[in-house]
């Protein structure tokens, strides 16, 4: 049996790799990974099927008998396979474990792969047909399909075990568990753990594709907007200008002054430090000018210097960065295309460029209104399950039509997320997704520790040490001059500078692209591999290099500025609301009055942040100026999506009991310090809420009748003064057994279980008892007056009265009866 290949009208006889009359011009390559493997000018020419030497890529391959043979693109590989001028060709495709092999004989481990069970992948230079293939038949290896399962599932068994123990150990370490990702990496490849890598590496990409999507999600117009100074002004120049310093440092092609001077002080080899053409030098500059977001930011928060001037300018240059991956995203295509095909590199751009506006432009704004309305959908089903379903689909969908357009798919990731930036499911998005990204980001790391190769970082130590300092030098000195520019003092730009210097993770997307693609040839991608991650792992020793500095120059110069001047987008230590029904928005409301602040100031209220799961009450709220956003505000990880990371107080306006008494439990694990008040639907559930550690909790229902018999005794005429002190002394009657049924509880196991609900004693109080009471000032009614009172926090104003029965109080405040 043979297979036909209509289109090139080419056929390969059964099972030899042997083609006739596949007369077709152009370039051949692997179908999996698309890497050029040769050219043919006329037909395949050598006896075997195979091209003869003289028709491969020209610098790609080059014959040095047995051995392996100088790599263009990472990938290729050559070999004799017989005396004559026959060459079979072999693709790897991750190191020593999987080969996509194309005549000859394949690579024999523990399986083989059949040749023709592979697809050849066609690229013709005048043909519009590009991308066409040729299947070859090839029956199904049982065998072989059952050990690759096998195999990935004991990678996947290794990678959580791993998982488990990396994290934890870095924690205490008080180290990133992304340097424990690649030492682990190293390890497992070292010693031979990962048996099916190319299929590991697979599953890790998604990783990249969760990362993109997450830093779409942070690029909304009110953060580019309060950022924008330091984001464009800063930002953008330090790309630019770091691009360029490390572009021309490899400039030009085959006599770079880097080389020379590699060349001259180590002796370094031509064919590793070389840089061939202009493209691969502008790649190498634009993915060193990046740093590392998760290190970075990971180290401000811990610091608490995030909302600082310092902090926000670090935080724009990042934001920029993430915003210059994507250039580099289309960019990349466009230089393997033009490597492939030959042609002027502009003409191509140009056309890409116009493909990239019109495609994307369309596929963005049919997104941005089609995505908003089905995540509208889907919220209001209220299933958590089918809204994660939604957010892994639309990660996958956009990625998948981007790709169709001729893009990574990584691009597609980084529109997905800035699409759905500026609706209001963003922060349970992010909070959905964090898991998949985590682990996923954290596989995508162990496998790029596997490209560590050490035999490469012990063999040319000079030469990493000697770029790893250049990276430093250069990214510090620019990002430093550039700082006074845009208003920064001389000590906060030396630290941005020391902060920033190292490379980033996305300098790895850049790089497995740009060699997937053939831009970047393996061994050189290998050194910059190792060069990024060193330098990343040094970011906590730069970060104290540069505050020494800083104070340095504090010391020696002296700066009358503030440094530590706030930005007042921070919603860190903000009071969260959680549920926002009518009870939500009183409260909100009560807290944006001027009197709650206590202060003799500008501010408006208590800053606060709102949280409900309900898409209409969500929307609406947001028109009216709430600050609300859509997420379950019981989460911590939903908390800390929105930038919530010590809130002020939390208030939990839920309905249900056991939803509200779970919120509790969950919120007083993640603050443990945080106070937390809660609705309580009776006696028995306020017990309930003590225990799982509320702060202080009300009971609705008594405080519906106290407010029904309110305004009961102010229509018979009596005065409001004297309801509004029966109400405290209510309240705190109901309190002082709230707290005694506690005490019991906790004293007397018998009455904990038992299934009867505590009931109300009843009050018996003379006339002579509340004309004592009255004379008593309001600050010494009660020993606890100094705390919050959450049931006059909570309860709601009479309707069309201005004669409030709640004080005005909050956090701090003593009760006030209204005078």
């Amino acid at each position: 049996m043979a297979a036909v290949g209509s289109m090139q009208k080419g056929e390969e006889e059964w099972r030899t790799g042997e083609y006739v009359d596949f007369n077709k011009e152009g370039i051949y390559g692997c179908a999996g990974c698309k890497t050029p493997l040769y050219k043919s000018t006329t037909k395949f020419n050598a006896g075997c099927g195979w091209p003869a030497f003289f028709d491969g890529i020209p610098d790609a391959i080059t014959r040095t008998g047995y051995e392996v043979a100088k790599q263009h693109s990472g990938r290729l590989k050559q070999c004799v396979f017989t005396v004559s001028a026959c060459v079979p060709v072999y693709c790897e495709g991750v190191l020593r474990n999987k080969w996509h092999s194309f005549g000859g004989r394949g690579l024999v481990e523990r399986r083989v792969f059949l040749d023709t069970s592979r697809r050849l992948y066609f690229r013709g230079r005048w043909s519009e047909s590009s991308g066409r293939r040729v299947e070859t038949y090839a029956g199904v290896d049982v065998a072989s399909a059952v050990d690759v399962i096998n195999d990935l599932g004991f990678d996947t068994l290794t990678f959580l075990m791993v998982t488990v123990i990396i994290v934890p150990a870095f924690r205490v370490l008080k180290a990133s568990p992304i340097l424990g990702f690649f030492f682990a990496g190293v390890v497992l490849n070292q010693f031979g753990f990962i048996r099916n890598l190319t299929d590991v590496k697979v599953l890790s990409e998604w990783g990249i594709l969760f990362l993109l999507f997450e830093m779409g999600l942070e690029l909304s117009l009110a953060r580019l907007k309060a950022l924008a100074k330091f984001a464009f002004g800063m930002g953008l120049a330090q790309v630019l200008l770091c691009t360029l310093a490390f572009t021309a440092f490899e400039l030009p092609p085959n006599g770079a002054i880097g080389t020379r001077i590699l060349e001259f002080l180590f002796h370094s080899r031509p064919d590793l430090v070389n840089i061939r053409s202009i493209d691969e030098a502008i790649v190498i500059g634009a993915a060193l000018s990046l740093s590392s977001s998760a290190f970075v930011l990971q180290l401000l928060a811990e610091k608490g210097e995030l909302p600082t001037r310092f902090g926000s300018a670090t935080l724009g240059i990042l934001l920029l960065q993430d915003i210059a991956v994507v250039p580099l995203l289309v960019v990349l295509p466009v230089l393997e295309s033009q490597n492939l095909v030959g042609e002027s590199i502009l003409p191509m751009l140009a056309k890409e460029s116009a493909k990239a506006l019109g495609g994307l432009g369309i596929l963005s704004l049919g997104g941005k209104f089609l995505l908003r309305r089905i995540f509208e959908v889907v919220a209001e089903t209220r299933s958590s399950e089918a809204f994660v379903a939604l957010c892994l689909l639309t990660v996958a969908g956009t990625s998948l039509l981007t790709q169709k357009l001729g893009f990574s798919d990584t691009l597609g990731a980084f529109l997905a997320g800035a699409l759905l930036a500026e609706t209001n499911f963003r922060t349970q998005i992010e909070a959905d997704i964090r898991p998949f990204r985590g682990l996923l980001l954290g596989l995508f790391f162990v496998t790029t520790g596997t490209s560590i190769d050490m035999e490469v970082l012990f063999r040319e130590w000079p030469n990493v040490l000697t770029l790893l300092a250049g990276l430093i030098v250069i990214k510090t000195l620019i990002i430093t001059a550039l700082g006074p520019r845009v208003g920064l003092t001389l000590q906060e730009s030396v630290r941005i500078g020391f902060l920033l210097s190292q490379g980033g993770e996305f300098a790895f997307v850049v790089f497995s692209l740009a060699n997937r693609l053939g831009v970047l040839p393996l061994e050189l991608n290998k050194l910059l591999i190792i060069v990024v991650v060193l330098s990343m792992a040094l970011t906590p020793t730069l970060n104290q290099l540069g505050r020494k500095a800083a104070d340095f120059i504090d010391e020696k110069i002296g700066n009358e500025e503030n440094e530590d001047e706030e930005v007042n987008f921070d919603v860190s230590e903000s009071i969260v609301i959680i549920g926002f029904g009518q009870m939500g928005q009183v409260l909100a409301n009560f807290l944006s009055t001027p009197l709650v602040s206590g202060v003799d100031s500008d501010l408006v209220g208590w800053p606060y942040i709102g949280f409900d799961l309900n898409p209409a009450v969500v929307k609406e709220s947001r028109k009216q100026g709430f600050p609300i956003l859509y997420g379950d505000g019981s989460r911590p990880s939903v908390l800390q999506s929105a930038g919530v990371s010590s809130p002020k107080a939390i208030m939990i306006m839920y309905k249900g009991k056991k939803r509200t008494t779970e919120a509790v439990e969950r919120l007083r694990l993640a603050f443990p310090a945080t106070k937390i008040y809660s609705r309580a639907q009776d006696l028995p559930h306020l017990l309930e809420l003590k225990k799982a550690g509320a702060t202080d909790a009300i009971l609705e229902n008594a405080e519906t009748s106290l407010q029904l018999g309110s305004k009961m005794l102010r229509g018979f005429g009596v005065m409001s003064d004297d309801v509004s002190f029966l109400s405290r002394v209510f309240r705190d009657s109901m309190e002082i057994q709230a707290q005694d049924e506690i005490t019991a509880a906790e004293t007397n196991a018998a009455a904990a279980a038992s299934q009867v609900p505590p009931l109300m004693k009843p009050m018996r109080m003379k006339a002579s008892d509340t004309a004592d009471l009255q004379l008593v000032k309001p600050e010494q009614v009660k020993a606890s007056d100094s705390k919050v009172d959450s049931a006059e926090v909570l309860q709601e104003t009479d309707d069309g009265l201005n004669q409030p029965e709640t004080d005005n109080g909050f956090v701090g405040k003593a009760d006030k009866a209204p005078e």
